[in-house]
């Protein structure tokens, strides 16, 4: 559904827009000014895949759009905002996105904003880069009618497919300055001014290679890693305006390559789906319900695993996330993004698309995590049934506060005939209801939704049983809870092999609303209702009767298969089987069967039982017979996999990051969101659902299991950093001079300075490696193993593959190879091969933009070796060690 903004939505964003400002500064954030613009979803697409809005032209951008609005239009990713390092900055937001979501991502754009102003490796960059860009474009479109769009693309593949081997060094240490920028700043007359001096560039080059006669020095004097900039200012045989282009694609990488160098960090400034039950201090609650409840500003912990509990201090939404859906051997089903981490074993962790058929899963079992209060019911007091039965407003909320001497006038009172008739026409108010889901309300609720049926436009609540112990059971809580003696007859009408069952009626319109208010679906046939939440949520005890009164009449006990529960649904049977993990029981589901076997069916005997005497007889009897008492594994086998999109649900939980949710131990997934509760605590944001956190940017979530999610990493540690600046330990303060309460400062203090490299080798520490359960992996044949989890080595690889942003590190060692103007580039190799096909590629580009032959050494296959292209043909040599 598309968003519009207009009136008085466009007044709210704007309205959001300055509360998050200032909110921003109040946090001490010191961002850029920043404009926003709603584009749509096509324009955003278009600015994404050219990186910056204006820039020049060149089919590679193509591809990318294409490919990302091929992604959005079907649903597979989204872009929710795109924000530019310029100042003033300019952010772009989405028309797509509702209200909300813009909310949250303009409070994202102040993080990276304050980032750019702040950051040491963005102090070298552009800020008038949209002009910059514009102008660019400008020029290279001249030279297209100049020399033609052909021959301007083709020596443009050449550039691009070097960009990244430029050293923005040279910025820091001040070697290289930027002309297009002294041209801006001195408001060029002509944009093509800065080309003024390239024949000079040209011929320094020229007579620095002939200043000394004989023997010629080595060239370069040291190995280059810019080659880009070497191309620009030695190659024999660019034309002025090639000169030119790589100028441009240099300058460009260099304003790209500090966010780049910067991203854990700049993203630091999802998850199961929304049916998911998770097992908390408030009772077993599906993920949407657990979000509304944490919207409300509850405070909620969950099941950490081995009954221990910890707090909730966040929640995420991702929207439209592909997913896994897994099916176990016991008929447990989950359902999560691809990246949630799912536990297969103590301090083993699995992502789920990782998750083959076969793989076993350890159940959390016997947390016995249970709410300590009893779930309260507020009823309001009708008028139609006091009038019927003479009865004073008094006496009925008496009564229903549980006066016992008034519930007898209205039993009494119930026993006229006037009263009689008044309940059959005008559907009788209850004579008391109860104000908490007790026992006794639950034990009610279990006969009913078991064997009962209710009828909203007959007025009747009936209830049917093969025992008539369990019909007087019934009727008895009837009067217990409401005040009013149900008709308890035998009904021959009732088709079945005993000729009839044992049947409850009375009439209450009152009840039938306070059922509904409770969420039982009056309608709902049997075979799709469920356990009501106002259970799910009650203590065990509560839980236990609602438990024993359902399947009063709906088990059996078999001498081989043990307890066997038969749901109305297999949605419900879902349910029972996580609540009945709580008690430490273990199950097997077969659709809406349930099957209880071994220790389980005992523990199940003991914990919840049956009403009927002649089952317990049969239980016991099953229980004392060996050849089916056996010990149960508490794990589960995986036996399917499916692939689907849905929103997923995560929350962030304190101290162990973990939490059970269907039974299973799973593993949770700074500025924006601080701000965003703070403008809820003013009130601008109301919405339930305030902060979503979604997939943002590109790259934020991991692509596969060998890339670092940026987003989450560079979150978690600056939220560490805080904390361990806020709360020294006596040793760092005596030793470090740490000062309690100074994590703010810190956090500020690293964001200055560092870029990813020093932010992960200084502060991604042995406790974080753990708990984000971080490891090396390294392919063997067609599978990826562990090969490392000491935790030094751990961080020491990821920093060495974030060292030169992941490149291959390329450096000119020899600018006159052999004395004949060949260039020779060398690999300084650190563990990565090369792709060899893909480099013969590029030594052609090179040769294009050199006109001599181009050699690259590197090692392949743990020996060095050489590539060549000499104009003609590619080829390969083994070089000595």
């Amino acid at each position: 559904m598309m968003t519009t903004y207009e009136g008085s939505n466009i007044e709210r964003l704007r309205d959001s827009i300055d509360a998050a400002w200032e909110e921003a500064r109040n946090f001490g954030l010191d961002p850029f000014p920043t404009h926003f613009e709603l584009v749509p979803a096509s324009i955003m697409y278009e600015f994404a895949s050219y990186s910056l809005p204006g820039r020049f032209s060149h089919w590679t951008h193509g591809k990318a759009y294409y490919r990302q609005k091929m992604q959005y239009d079907f649903g597979l990713s989204k872009i929710y905002e795109m924000v530019v390092n310029t100042n003033p900055s300019y952010a772009f937001l989405m028309e797509m996105n509702s209200l909300l979501q813009n909310t949250f991502v303009v409070a994202h754009v102040f993080g990276h904003t304050d980032f750019f102003k702040n950051n040491a490796y963005f102090q070298h960059t552009s800020r008038r880069m949209i002009d910059k860009v514009s102008i660019h474009a400008e020029r290279i479109a001249k030279y297209e009618f100049d020399h033609g769009k052909a021959e301007v693309e083709r020596f443009l593949d050449a550039a691009l497919s070097i960009q990244e081997h430029v050293d923005y060094n040279l910025l820091l240490r001040g070697d290289d300055h930027d002309e297009d920028e002294t041209k801006l700043a001195a408001e060029l007359s002509s944009d093509y001014d800065d080309l003024w001096d390239l024949d000079k560039k040209q011929q320094k080059a020229e007579e620095e290679r002939d200043r000394l006669p004989g023997k010629p020095p080595k060239f370069p004097e040291k190995p280059e890693k810019d080659i880009l900039l070497f191309l620009i200012r030695y190659s024999p045989i660019l034309q002025p305006w090639q000169r030119d282009v790589l100028e441009i694609v240099r300058s460009e990488m260099l304003y790209f390559i500090p966010q780049m160098q910067t991203k854990v960090m700049n993203e630091g400034w999802a998850c199961l789906s929304i049916d998911s039950v998770v097992l908390t201090d408030s009772g077993f609650v599906q993920y949407g319900e657990l979000h509304d409840l944490l919207a409300q500003g509850k405070t909620i912990s969950v099941g950490s695993g081995k009954g221990a509990l910890d707090r909730v201090t966040d929640r995420h939404i991702r929207r439209n996330a592909p997913t896994v859906r897994l099916r176990t051997r016991r008929g447990l089903v989950l359902e999560g993004a691809e990246e949630h981490k799912l536990s297969i074993g103590p301090d083993k962790w699995i992502a789920l698309k990782d998750v083959q058929v076969g793989q076993r899963i350890p159940l959390s079992v016997g947390d016995n995590v249970w709410p300590e209060r009893l779930v309260a019911i507020e009823r309001a007091v009708g008028s139609v049934a006091l009038q019927a039965a003479d009865v004073s407003g008094h006496t009925a909320s008496s009564s229903m506060s549980g006066n016992v001497e008034h519930s007898g006038a209205l039993v009494e009172a119930s026993r006229q005939d006037t009263y009689q008739r008044a309940a059959f026409k005008s559907a009788a108010f209850p004579l008391k209801a109860p104000t908490q889901v007790s026992e006794a309300f639950a034990e009610f609720l279990g006969y009913l939704l078991g064997d009962g049926s209710m009828h909203s436009a007959k007025n009747v609540i009936s209830y049917t049983a093969g025992e008539r112990a369990l019909a007087e059971r019934y009727a008895g809580l009837v009067t217990e809870l409401f005040a009013i003696e149900p008709t308890l007859m035998w009904d021959s009408q009732i088709s079945n092999r005993n000729g009839g069952r044992w049947r409850v009626d009375f009439y209450s319109t009152n009840v039938l609303d306070l059922l509904q208010s409770l969420g039982v679906d009056l309608k709902a046939e049997a075979r799709t209702r469920s356990i009501p939440k106002v259970v799910l949520r009650s203590p065990k005890a509560v839980m236990s009767a609602f438990l024993r009164a359902c399947f009063a009449g709906h088990s059996r006990v078999s001498s081989r298969e043990g307890v066997v529960l038969a749901a109305f649904s297999a949605e419900m049977a879902r349910t029972l089987q996580i609540v009945l993990l709580n008690y430490g029981i273990l199950t097997h589901r077969d659709g809406s069967k349930v099957r209880i076997k071994g220790e389980s069916a005992q523990l199940f005997a003991r914990e919840i039982g049956s009403d009927l005497a002649r089952r317990r007889e049969k239980l016991q009897r099953y229980l004392n017979d060996p050849r089916w008492f056996l010990p149960q594994d508490p794990m589960d086998e995986v036996v399917s996999i499916e692939q689907d999109v849905a929103d997923v649900y995560d929350i962030t939980v304190d101290n162990s990051h973990r939490y059970v949710a269907n039974g299973m131990l799973h593993h949770n997934s700074i500025w924006h969101s601080r701000i965003m509760r703070k403008m809820g605590d003013r009130g601008i944001i109301t919405d339930p659902d305030i902060i979503e956190f979604a997939q943002l940017h590109s790259g934020v979530l991991s692509p596969s299991r060998t890339t670092l999610n940026p987003y989450y990493l560079g979150f978690k540690m600056f939220e560490d950093i805080e904390r361990r600046w806020n709360e020294p330990s006596r040793e760092e303060q005596e030793r470090l001079g740490r000062r309690p309460g100074s994590g703010l400062q810190k956090m500020f203090e690293v964001r200055e300075l560092d870029n990813d490299v020093s932010f992960l080798r200084n502060y991604l520490t042995e406790d974080l490696i753990k708990d984000l359960d971080l490891y090396l992996y390294k392919k063997e044949g067609d599978e990826w193993v562990v090969v490392e989890k000491n935790w030094q080595k751990v961080r020491d690889g990821i920093v060495a593959s974030m060292t030169n942003l992941g490149f291959p590190y390329l450096v000119i060692e020899d600018g006159d190879y052999r004395g004949n103007r060949e260039l020779y580039i060398k690999h300084l190799f650190e563990s990565q091969e090369l792709d060899l096909g893909y480099a013969e590629k590029t030594l052609q580009y090179v040769h294009q933009m050199w006109g001599r032959p181009v050699h690259l050494e590197t090692i392949y296959e743990n020996k060095r070796i050489l590539l060549t292209y000499d104009g003609e043909r590619n080829s390969k040599s083994t070089l000595e060690k």
